[in-house]
Protein backbone atom coordinates (compact mmCIF):
# COMPACT_ATOMS: atom_id res chain seq x y z
CA UNK A 1 0.00 0.00 0.00
CA UNK A 2 2.88 2.33 0.69
CA UNK A 3 3.91 2.23 -2.97
CA UNK A 4 0.45 3.42 -4.05
CA UNK A 5 0.49 6.27 -1.52
CA UNK A 6 3.85 7.45 -2.84
CA UNK A 7 2.60 7.13 -6.41
CA UNK A 8 -0.42 9.29 -5.64
CA UNK A 9 1.84 11.99 -4.25
CA UNK A 10 4.24 11.98 -7.19
CA UNK A 11 2.12 11.27 -10.24
CA UNK A 12 -0.92 13.08 -11.65
CA UNK A 13 -1.89 9.79 -13.33
CA UNK A 14 -2.15 7.69 -10.15
CA UNK A 15 -5.49 6.23 -11.30
CA UNK A 16 -3.74 4.46 -14.14
CA UNK A 17 -2.81 0.83 -13.57
CA UNK A 18 -0.97 -1.74 -15.65
CA UNK A 19 -3.03 -4.54 -17.15
CA UNK A 20 -1.98 -8.15 -17.53
CA UNK A 21 -1.08 -9.17 -21.09
CA UNK A 22 0.16 -12.76 -20.74
CA UNK A 23 -2.26 -15.60 -19.99
CA UNK A 24 -1.96 -18.00 -17.07
CA UNK A 25 1.02 -20.36 -17.22
CA UNK A 26 2.86 -22.50 -14.67
CA UNK A 27 6.10 -20.65 -15.34
CA UNK A 28 7.64 -17.20 -14.89
CA UNK A 29 7.37 -14.71 -17.73
CA UNK A 30 10.52 -12.76 -18.62
CA UNK A 31 12.08 -10.45 -21.21
CA UNK A 32 9.03 -8.64 -22.70
CA UNK A 33 10.15 -6.87 -25.86
CA UNK A 34 8.15 -4.45 -28.02
CA UNK A 35 8.55 -4.50 -31.78
CA UNK A 36 10.04 -1.23 -33.13
CA UNK A 37 6.61 0.20 -34.01
CA UNK A 38 4.90 -1.15 -30.90
CA UNK A 39 2.44 -3.27 -32.86
CA UNK A 40 3.70 -6.54 -31.35
CA UNK A 41 5.02 -7.68 -27.98
CA UNK A 42 7.13 -10.77 -27.35
CA UNK A 43 7.97 -12.48 -24.08
CA UNK A 44 9.38 -15.72 -22.75
CA UNK A 45 7.94 -18.19 -20.24
CA UNK A 46 10.56 -20.01 -18.19
CA UNK A 47 9.44 -23.41 -16.91
CA UNK A 48 12.22 -24.09 -14.41
CA UNK A 49 11.04 -27.59 -13.49
CA UNK A 50 10.99 -28.73 -17.14
CA UNK A 51 14.14 -26.76 -18.05
CA UNK A 52 12.53 -25.22 -21.12
CA UNK A 53 11.74 -21.68 -22.24
CA UNK A 54 8.82 -20.92 -24.55
CA UNK A 55 8.66 -17.81 -26.72
CA UNK A 56 5.42 -15.96 -27.46
CA UNK A 57 4.32 -13.04 -29.67
CA UNK A 58 1.14 -11.04 -29.14
CA UNK A 59 -0.51 -7.77 -30.26
CA UNK A 60 0.26 -6.61 -26.72
CA UNK A 61 -3.24 -5.77 -25.48
CA UNK A 62 -5.23 -7.43 -22.67
CA UNK A 63 -7.16 -10.44 -23.92
CA UNK A 64 -5.21 -10.78 -27.19
CA UNK A 65 -4.25 -14.40 -27.81
CA UNK A 66 -0.47 -14.91 -28.01
CA UNK A 67 1.19 -17.12 -30.61
CA UNK A 68 3.90 -19.54 -29.54
CA UNK A 69 7.08 -19.40 -31.65
CA UNK A 70 8.36 -22.89 -32.49
CA UNK A 71 11.43 -23.34 -34.74
CA UNK A 72 11.45 -25.49 -37.85
CA UNK A 73 14.49 -27.74 -37.95
CA UNK A 74 15.18 -27.93 -41.69
CA UNK A 75 14.93 -25.62 -44.66
CA UNK A 76 16.96 -24.50 -47.65
CA UNK A 77 16.99 -20.94 -46.34
CA UNK A 78 16.11 -19.31 -43.06
CA UNK A 79 14.07 -16.80 -45.04
CA UNK A 80 11.79 -19.52 -46.42
CA UNK A 81 9.56 -22.07 -44.78
CA UNK A 82 11.15 -25.22 -43.40
CA UNK A 83 9.82 -28.73 -43.09
CA UNK A 84 10.02 -30.20 -39.60
CA UNK A 85 8.85 -28.49 -36.44
CA UNK A 86 10.86 -28.90 -33.26
CA UNK A 87 9.30 -30.73 -30.35
CA UNK A 88 7.75 -29.06 -27.32
CA UNK A 89 10.73 -29.65 -25.00
CA UNK A 90 12.93 -26.94 -26.46
CA UNK A 91 14.29 -23.55 -25.52
CA UNK A 92 13.34 -20.55 -27.67
CA UNK A 93 14.48 -17.16 -26.39
CA UNK A 94 16.48 -13.95 -26.97
CA UNK A 95 14.19 -12.48 -29.64
CA UNK A 96 15.38 -9.44 -31.62
CA UNK A 97 12.95 -7.63 -33.90
CA UNK A 98 13.72 -6.59 -37.46
CA UNK A 99 12.55 -3.13 -38.59
CA UNK A 100 8.77 -2.97 -38.65
CA UNK A 101 8.58 -3.06 -42.46
CA UNK A 102 10.18 -6.53 -42.57
CA UNK A 103 7.68 -8.03 -40.11
CA UNK A 104 10.22 -10.60 -38.89
CA UNK A 105 12.42 -11.38 -35.94
CA UNK A 106 15.43 -13.51 -35.10
CA UNK A 107 15.83 -15.66 -32.00
CA UNK A 108 17.95 -18.43 -30.51
CA UNK A 109 16.65 -21.96 -29.99
CA UNK A 110 17.87 -25.40 -29.03
CA UNK A 111 15.69 -26.81 -31.82
CA UNK A 112 15.87 -30.59 -32.02
CA UNK A 113 19.63 -30.89 -31.60
CA UNK A 114 20.13 -29.05 -28.27
CA UNK A 115 22.92 -27.12 -30.03
CA UNK A 116 21.68 -23.55 -30.01
CA UNK A 117 21.27 -21.92 -33.43
CA UNK A 118 19.70 -18.72 -34.69
CA UNK A 119 16.32 -18.86 -36.40
CA UNK A 120 14.49 -16.24 -38.43
CA UNK A 121 10.74 -16.42 -38.01
CA UNK A 122 9.19 -18.94 -40.36
CA UNK A 123 12.40 -20.67 -41.38
CA UNK A 124 15.18 -23.02 -40.43
CA UNK A 125 18.45 -22.27 -38.67
CA UNK A 126 20.63 -19.39 -39.88
CA UNK A 127 24.37 -20.02 -40.35
CA UNK A 128 24.28 -23.20 -38.24
CA UNK A 129 27.55 -24.56 -36.86
CA UNK A 130 28.70 -26.60 -33.86
CA UNK A 131 28.73 -24.38 -30.79
CA UNK A 132 25.97 -22.24 -29.32
CA UNK A 133 24.76 -19.11 -31.12
CA UNK A 134 22.75 -16.43 -29.33
CA UNK A 135 22.15 -12.84 -28.20
CA UNK A 136 21.42 -11.74 -31.77
CA UNK A 137 20.62 -8.11 -32.67
CA UNK A 138 18.96 -7.10 -35.96
CA UNK A 139 20.23 -3.77 -37.27
CA UNK A 140 17.67 -0.92 -37.44
CA UNK A 141 18.17 -0.60 -41.22
CA UNK A 142 17.30 -4.30 -41.63
CA UNK A 143 20.51 -5.24 -43.43
CA UNK A 144 22.51 -7.05 -40.75
CA UNK A 145 22.26 -9.42 -37.81
CA UNK A 146 25.09 -9.47 -35.28
CA UNK A 147 25.33 -12.37 -32.83
CA UNK A 148 27.60 -14.22 -30.43
CA UNK A 149 28.87 -17.68 -31.38
CA UNK A 150 31.00 -20.30 -29.67
CA UNK A 151 31.76 -22.02 -32.99
CA UNK A 152 35.48 -21.32 -32.61
CA UNK A 153 35.53 -22.47 -28.99
CA UNK A 154 35.04 -19.00 -27.53
CA UNK A 155 32.33 -16.39 -27.74
CA UNK A 156 33.03 -14.07 -30.68
CA UNK A 157 30.81 -11.64 -32.56
CA UNK A 158 29.70 -12.51 -36.11
CA UNK A 159 27.78 -10.58 -38.74
CA UNK A 160 25.09 -11.99 -41.06
CA UNK A 161 24.15 -10.23 -44.30
CA UNK A 162 20.34 -10.56 -44.33
CA UNK A 163 20.34 -10.38 -48.14
CA UNK A 164 22.67 -13.40 -48.29
CA UNK A 165 21.87 -15.59 -45.28
CA UNK A 166 23.24 -18.63 -47.09
CA UNK A 167 26.77 -17.20 -46.97
CA UNK A 168 29.09 -17.75 -43.99
CA UNK A 169 28.89 -14.96 -41.41
CA UNK A 170 31.69 -12.43 -41.09
CA UNK A 171 33.73 -12.63 -37.89
CA UNK A 172 33.89 -9.23 -36.15
CA UNK A 173 35.96 -10.00 -33.06
CA UNK A 174 38.69 -12.48 -32.19
CA UNK A 175 40.34 -11.55 -28.90
CA UNK A 176 41.76 -14.82 -27.57
CA UNK A 177 41.50 -13.53 -23.98
CA UNK A 178 37.85 -12.47 -24.12
CA UNK A 179 34.33 -13.46 -25.05
CA UNK A 180 32.12 -10.87 -26.72
CA UNK A 181 28.37 -10.74 -26.17
CA UNK A 182 25.26 -8.54 -25.72
CA UNK A 183 25.83 -6.63 -28.96
CA UNK A 184 23.65 -3.55 -29.53
CA UNK A 185 23.31 -1.53 -32.76
CA UNK A 186 23.38 2.23 -32.89
CA UNK A 187 20.16 3.70 -34.37
CA UNK A 188 21.96 4.52 -37.64
CA UNK A 189 23.20 0.89 -37.96
CA UNK A 190 26.83 2.01 -38.23
CA UNK A 191 28.18 1.18 -34.75
CA UNK A 192 27.94 -1.80 -32.41
CA UNK A 193 28.37 -1.66 -28.64
CA UNK A 194 29.05 -4.92 -26.83
CA UNK A 195 30.39 -6.50 -23.65
CA UNK A 196 33.89 -7.94 -23.58
CA UNK A 197 34.10 -10.67 -20.91
CA UNK A 198 37.54 -11.47 -19.50
CA UNK A 199 38.96 -12.97 -16.31
CA UNK A 200 39.70 -9.44 -15.12
CA UNK A 201 36.11 -8.27 -15.56
CA UNK A 202 33.47 -7.28 -18.11
CA UNK A 203 33.54 -3.92 -19.89
CA UNK A 204 31.71 -2.08 -22.65
CA UNK A 205 33.39 -1.79 -26.06
CA UNK A 206 32.44 -0.09 -29.29
CA UNK A 207 32.96 -0.97 -32.95
CA UNK A 208 32.76 2.32 -34.85
CA UNK A 209 32.47 0.73 -38.30
CA UNK A 210 31.46 -2.91 -38.83
CA UNK A 211 33.11 -2.83 -42.27
CA UNK A 212 36.46 -2.29 -40.53
CA UNK A 213 35.96 -3.68 -37.02
CA UNK A 214 38.43 -2.26 -34.52
CA UNK A 215 36.85 -2.43 -31.03
CA UNK A 216 37.73 0.32 -28.57
CA UNK A 217 36.91 0.43 -24.83
CA UNK A 218 34.12 2.59 -23.50
CA UNK A 219 34.69 1.55 -19.87
CA UNK A 220 37.75 0.16 -18.08
CA UNK A 221 36.44 -0.72 -14.62
CA UNK A 222 36.64 -3.74 -12.35
CA UNK A 223 33.89 -6.34 -11.97
CA UNK A 224 30.92 -6.20 -14.40
CA UNK A 225 29.71 -3.58 -16.89
CA UNK A 226 26.96 -5.08 -19.01
CA UNK A 227 23.83 -4.85 -21.21
CA UNK A 228 24.53 -1.68 -23.21
CA UNK A 229 21.60 0.03 -24.93
CA UNK A 230 21.67 3.08 -27.20
CA UNK A 231 19.53 6.14 -26.73
CA UNK A 232 17.06 6.46 -29.63
CA UNK A 233 18.86 9.61 -30.82
CA UNK A 234 22.17 7.70 -30.98
CA UNK A 235 24.15 10.04 -28.74
CA UNK A 236 24.36 7.98 -25.53
CA UNK A 237 24.79 4.44 -24.24
CA UNK A 238 23.26 3.23 -20.97
CA UNK A 239 24.50 0.16 -19.10
CA UNK A 240 24.57 -1.58 -15.73
CA UNK A 241 27.68 -1.76 -13.52
CA UNK A 242 28.67 -3.16 -10.12
CA UNK A 243 32.17 -1.67 -10.06
CA UNK A 244 31.36 0.48 -7.02
CA UNK A 245 29.83 -2.37 -5.01
CA UNK A 246 30.03 -5.96 -6.24
CA UNK A 247 26.83 -6.77 -4.33
CA UNK A 248 24.64 -4.35 -6.27
CA UNK A 249 24.16 -3.03 -9.80
CA UNK A 250 23.89 0.64 -10.65
CA UNK A 251 22.65 2.36 -13.81
CA UNK A 252 25.05 4.52 -15.85
CA UNK A 253 24.88 6.54 -19.04
CA UNK A 254 27.75 7.74 -21.18
CA UNK A 255 28.14 9.82 -24.33
CA UNK A 256 29.52 7.81 -27.23
CA UNK A 257 32.79 9.67 -26.64
CA UNK A 258 32.86 10.80 -23.04
CA UNK A 259 32.77 9.89 -19.36
CA UNK A 260 30.05 7.69 -17.80
CA UNK A 261 27.80 9.29 -15.19
CA UNK A 262 25.68 7.63 -12.51
CA UNK A 263 21.91 7.61 -13.00
CA UNK A 264 20.70 5.38 -10.14
CA UNK A 265 22.06 2.97 -7.53
CA UNK A 266 20.71 -0.42 -6.51
CA UNK A 267 18.70 -1.29 -9.62
CA UNK A 268 17.39 -4.57 -11.01
CA UNK A 269 19.12 -5.52 -14.25
CA UNK A 270 17.07 -5.91 -17.44
CA UNK A 271 18.19 -8.80 -19.62
CA UNK A 272 17.65 -6.54 -22.66
CA UNK A 273 19.48 -3.60 -21.08
CA UNK A 274 18.32 -0.23 -19.74
CA UNK A 275 14.99 1.09 -21.04
CA UNK A 276 14.94 4.48 -22.80
CA UNK A 277 11.92 6.64 -23.54
CA UNK A 278 11.51 7.32 -27.29
CA UNK A 279 12.62 10.95 -26.91
CA UNK A 280 15.94 9.89 -25.26
CA UNK A 281 15.20 12.13 -22.28
CA UNK A 282 14.47 9.50 -19.62
CA UNK A 283 15.73 6.12 -18.47
CA UNK A 284 13.32 3.79 -16.70
CA UNK A 285 14.54 1.37 -14.05
CA UNK A 286 13.39 -0.91 -11.25
CA UNK A 287 14.66 0.08 -7.81
CA UNK A 288 15.60 -3.05 -5.86
CA UNK A 289 13.65 -2.38 -2.67
CA UNK A 290 11.41 -5.13 -1.32
CA UNK A 291 9.85 -2.79 1.24
CA UNK A 292 8.52 -0.75 -1.70
CA UNK A 293 7.71 -3.82 -3.84
CA UNK A 294 10.51 -3.07 -6.35
CA UNK A 295 9.02 0.14 -7.77
CA UNK A 296 9.65 1.59 -11.21
CA UNK A 297 11.22 5.03 -11.66
CA UNK A 298 11.76 7.35 -14.61
CA UNK A 299 14.97 9.39 -14.37
CA UNK A 300 15.70 12.44 -16.55
CA UNK A 301 19.08 11.68 -18.10
CA UNK A 302 20.28 15.25 -17.60
CA UNK A 303 18.95 15.47 -14.01
CA UNK A 304 18.83 11.92 -12.64
CA UNK A 305 18.30 13.17 -9.09
CA UNK A 306 14.82 14.24 -10.25
CA UNK A 307 13.70 10.63 -10.83
CA UNK A 308 9.94 10.11 -10.49
CA UNK A 309 7.98 7.10 -9.35
CA UNK A 310 5.89 5.46 -12.09
CA UNK A 311 2.53 4.39 -10.64
CA UNK A 312 1.92 1.00 -12.25
CA UNK A 313 0.00 -0.69 -9.44
CA UNK A 314 2.25 -3.75 -9.87
CA UNK A 315 4.61 -5.40 -7.38
CA UNK A 316 7.80 -7.41 -7.81
CA UNK A 317 8.66 -5.60 -11.04
CA UNK A 318 11.42 -6.35 -13.55
CA UNK A 319 12.40 -6.50 -17.23
CA UNK A 320 11.16 -3.13 -18.51
CA UNK A 321 10.68 -2.05 -22.12
CA UNK A 322 9.26 1.16 -23.58
CA UNK A 323 7.92 2.10 -27.04
CA UNK A 324 5.66 4.54 -28.88
CA UNK A 325 2.72 2.49 -30.16
CA UNK A 326 0.50 2.99 -33.22
CA UNK A 327 -1.96 4.89 -31.00
CA UNK A 328 0.69 7.62 -30.67
CA UNK A 329 1.15 7.01 -26.94
CA UNK A 330 4.25 5.84 -25.09
CA UNK A 331 3.71 2.44 -23.48
CA UNK A 332 5.68 0.58 -20.83
CA UNK A 333 5.74 -3.18 -20.34
CA UNK A 334 7.20 -5.14 -17.46
CA UNK A 335 7.03 -8.49 -15.73
CA UNK A 336 5.53 -8.38 -12.26
CA UNK A 337 4.47 -10.71 -9.48
CA UNK A 338 0.99 -9.21 -9.67
CA UNK A 339 -1.06 -6.17 -8.71
CA UNK A 340 -0.75 -4.62 -5.28
CA UNK A 341 -4.12 -5.98 -4.12
CA UNK A 342 -3.82 -9.46 -5.65
CA UNK A 343 -4.33 -12.24 -3.12
CA UNK A 344 -2.40 -14.82 -5.17
CA UNK A 345 1.03 -14.07 -6.62
CA UNK A 346 2.38 -17.36 -7.87
CA UNK A 347 4.24 -16.62 -11.13
CA UNK A 348 5.51 -13.50 -12.85
CA UNK A 349 3.27 -12.24 -15.67
CA UNK A 350 3.61 -9.60 -18.38
CA UNK A 351 1.85 -6.27 -17.79
CA UNK A 352 1.57 -3.13 -19.92
CA UNK A 353 0.17 0.38 -19.69
CA UNK A 354 0.46 3.89 -21.12
CA UNK A 355 3.48 5.49 -19.45
CA UNK A 356 2.12 8.05 -16.95
CA UNK A 357 3.55 11.05 -15.23
CA UNK A 358 6.15 12.34 -17.71
CA UNK A 359 6.03 15.86 -19.20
Amino acid sequence: MLSLILAAALSPHAAAQAQRISPEAAGNCQAPNWSPDGSQLSWEVNFHDRKIIELYVSPGYPGAAPRRVVPVTRGSSAMTAGFDVAGSETVAHELSWAPAALKRFVYSSSGATQDYDLYIEGGGPVAPAPGADGTAAWSPDGKWIVFTSARTGQGDLYLIDVAAVEKPPLKLTGDSTASELFAAWSPDSKQVAFVGHTQKGDNIYLIDNVAFPAPRPVTAWEHTQTRPTWSPDGTMIAFFSNHNDIKRFDLYVTPVAGTPTLVATGVAMNDDGPAWTPDSKHLLYVKKDETQFDPIYAAPVRQPSQARLVATGTVGNGDLDVVKRPDGKVWITMVAQGLVNDKVRDFKRVYAMVLPGLP
